[in-house]
């Protein structure tokens, strides 16, 4: 089942740049079927929607977190999405 995915992660423009530079083609290979970012009231905030929550997880685990490792010189915390939920509708 398909899943959508909130994350409000404390970094800024350069930071997300040039961590998605490292992740978005990973993500996609396992799964990432829509990526949008964007700042709000100065803190950035991404929605997703993945196949599956394997494949996020597995995204996280195996991309992610080694991304902003590097990008943050180890002084990042590790990501988590602050919401995970099953989409049970989707439209244009």
């Amino acid at each position: 089942m398909a899943i959508g995915v909130i994350w409000y992660p404390p970094i800024d423009q350069q930071a997300y740049e040039a961590i998605s530079d490292k992740v978005m083609q990973p993500g996609a290979d396992k799964g990432m079927r829509f990526h949008a970012a964007g700042e709000a009231d100065g803190q950035w905030r991404i929605i997703e929607v993945w196949d599956s929550r394997d494949g996020l997880e597995a995204f996280i685990r195996d991309d992610l977190t080694s991304a902003v490792d590097e990008v943050s010189g180890g002084q990042a915390p590790a990501p988590e999405p602050e919401v995970v939920f099953d989409i049970l509708s989707q439209s244009p």
